[in-house]
């Protein structure tokens, strides 16, 4: 003796757009044809693709965005570090003479 099962499943969407203000309220409904089902569970699938791509789409925008500010960054680090060396440059050169040979305190603006 063969047994026949059938298969059911709670279809938990609403049917069809939401009308006014406030989404309808979904209203769940019980199928039982194999391929309803098959046909509720590809659109899941497919609405999960969607998302997944989307989301892909989303991740790959950050990253390019993380990498241009990481380039950024070690742009502007690189301009500092240069003109801090400069800058240390400069005051070995002219040492405790300061600007135009006028000796100036530290702390005090060189005129």
């Amino acid at each position: 003796m063969s047994e026949h099962v059938q298969a059911t499943a709670t279809l938990d969407a609403p049917e069809g757009p939401p009308t006014g203000d406030t989404p309808a309220a979904p209203r769940p409904q019980t199928i039982s044809d194999p391929r309803q089902i098959a046909a509720v569970v590809m659109a899941r699938m497919n609405l999960i693709n969607t998302k997944k791509d989307e989301l892909t789409i989303a991740i790959k925008g950050l990253m390019d965005l993380t990498q241009q500010l990481v380039q950024a960054y070690a742009g502007q680090m690189q301009v500092i570090e240069q003109l801090a060396a400069r800058l240390k440059a400069m005051e070995e050169t002219n040492g405790a003479k300061g600007v135009n040979g006028l000796a100036v305190a530290p702390g005090m603006p060189s005129a």
